[in-house]
């Protein structure tokens, strides 16, 4: 996951005002999340200034340009759901068990953060150029998985690849279908887990087994 979000534009002192700085920037943020999620790439940069009440010059000072700030949503989005998911992971101790859970969970994101979905879904270009970014934390377990021998595979690089590249269409499909199912996501998985040299009874076991307790995250939190 990339450490910065948004250019850093201003240069804020220390103490009290940055402080405040920041708390400017999340609350920013936070409207750009919900304008680009209701109006899609297509919202001015005055929309967010008067949903988050700041002057346009406030926004500049975080933010270079719009294209900046709605990858500052993004990235943003996708840390605060690694946020909350990383507890309901750490009491798994199954390392598979936990990255299935992982996968799974991901894919229900339309449930537990309906706002980040949405913000996903109105802005799919912009989704798309930040593949990286959004399946950084999969490849990285699965990286971990294949370097700890729990998935013994050849060519592990090219099927974890491929892998996400399975798990981020069935994402789009959850995004912008209203009618996909949880269960129809799980089995698409299910069956692109061979790829991992999983054995089609343990991929069944995998998807189907019971998830952490999860609910609605509203509002999103920064």
């Amino acid at each position: 996951m990339p450490t910065k979000i948004g250019s850093q534009v201003g240069d804020p002192t220390k103490g009290r005002k940055a402080a405040y700085f920041a708390r400017n920037r999340l609350e920013i943020i936070h409207s750009a999340q919900v304008v680009f999620s209701e109006f899609g790439p297509e919202a001015t940069i005055e929309q967010v200034a008067k949903h988050a009440e700041v002057a346009m010059s406030t926004i500049y000072t975080h933010f270079v340009d719009k294209n900046d700030l709605i990858e500052a949503a993004l990235v943003t989005s996708i840390a605060n759901w690694e946020a909350w998911m990383t507890p309901r992971l750490s009491e798994i101790s199954d390392p598979l068990v936990r990255f299935a859970t992982a996968i799974r969970m991901f894919l229900r994101v339309r449930t537990t953060h309906p706002r980040y979905a949405k913000l996903g879904a109105t802005n799919l270009a912009a989704t798309n150029l930040y593949w990286s970014i959004l399946m950084g934390s999969l490849q990285a377990r699965l990286e971990s998985l294949a370097q700890s021998g729990v998935i013994k595979v050849d060519n592990p690089e090219v099927r974890i690849r491929l892998l996400c590249a399975v798990i981020f269409e069935t994402l789009k499909i959850q995004l912008l279908d209203p009618e996909s199912k949880d269960a129809n996501a799980d089995l698409a998985i299910e069956v692109s887990l061979c790829l991992l040299g999983i054995k089609p009874t343990q991929a069944h076991n995998l998807m189907t087994a019971l998830l952490p307790p999860y609910g609605l995250v509203t509002p999103a939190p920064f």
